[in-house]
């Protein structure tokens, strides 16, 4: 490995425009700072500047070498930056969009107020709604986004995964019958929200089906109270489900049709500079979901 000395000299002269600029920014002696950069030139076998007393130019060499020291030089200050974080508790404001709905209101918005009180130097701002916001013009931090995403320049990080189930009350399948095919859902009551299409997959087959019913709801909350009434089938995400089916209300049916699984994402704008806080809070989210698919 080369030696470094020289290095951050030579850096500061080309950004300062003179040897005596450099010195002066750098605390030590110009006749120093030159003889650490003319080390430096020997080390490479090359010139990098090209002195005269009126003009301070770069070499090919010197320009081609500079693109490299600098990025040396920036990744320790940012090395510095993150060691020196590390003694202190995150500070500052973090701006944050949500889905809306249950995922967004039950288990987000919690986990959140979790990492909230275990750093109160912190701020939250919460944006919960359906509206694909723009992280940089808007000033998120980061978002939370479910299914595919579009092609982007955001770094996404997978959160966790939900399924649509379908689910019904026991009154009602005892009173119109057991549900054993997509097919059969032609003769229920089907109880609709936002999606116009059901969409079911075994292995290779797939069954797409337009479901109709008498009671229509874009509200994940509103369908499972009417299906604990015995009104219908309901085909909504899984952890909308989860407490009507740990007391019983509701059962889920049509299992081997409905196993593929929803992703859930954080994403944030590529960036080598994410404020401490902002990478705390996106670790916190990551660990905390870590062993919950819904």
């Amino acid at each position: 490995m080369g030696s470094f000395k020289g290095v951050p000299e030579f850096v500061q002269v080309v950004e300062s425009g003179s040897f005596s600029a450099a010195a002066r920014q750098m605390g030590i002696s110009k006749a120093y700072v030159s003889q650490l950069v003319s080390q430096l030139e020997d080390r490479l076998g090359t010139r990098l500047l090209q002195r005269t007393t009126r003009k301070l130019s770069l070499t090919d060499a010197g320009n081609i070498y500079l693109r490299y020291a600098q990025g040396v030089i920036r990744q320790l200050d940012e090395g510095e930056e993150r060691i020196r974080d590390l003694q202190e508790s995150p500070k500052g404001r973090i701006r944050i969009s949500l889905v809306d709905g249950g995922l967004g209101e039950w288990y987000l918005a919690p986990a959140i107020a979790k990492f909230a009180a275990l750093n109160p130097g912190v701020t939250l701002e919460l944006d919960l709604s359906s509206r694909m916001v723009d992280l940089v013009t808007e000033g998120f931090d980061f978002a939370i986004r479910v299914g595919a995403l579009a092609d982007s320049s955001l770094i996404a990080r997978k959160l966790t995964s939900f399924r649509y189930g379908l689910y019904v009350s026991p009154a009602y399948m005892a009173r119109e019958g057991i549900v054993a095919t997509p097919e059969q859902l032609q003769k229920h009551n089907c109880l609709t929200g936002a999606s116009t299409k059901w969409v079911f997959s075994q292995r290779d087959k797939i069954v797409e089906f337009v479901p109709q019913g008498t009671w229509h709801s874009k509200s994940g909350q509103a369908l499972i109270a009417a299906a604990r009434e015995g009104l219908g089938v309901v085909r909504t995400a899984s952890f909308y489900a989860e407490n009507a089916l740990a007391s019983g209300d509701l059962v889920e049916i049509l299992t081997d049709w409905t196993s593929e699984k929803t992703p859930v994402w954080i994403v944030y704008p590529s960036s080598r500079n994410i404020p401490r806080r902002v990478s705390y809070a996106i670790n916190f989210l990551i660990d905390a979901f870590r062993e919950k698919p819904f």
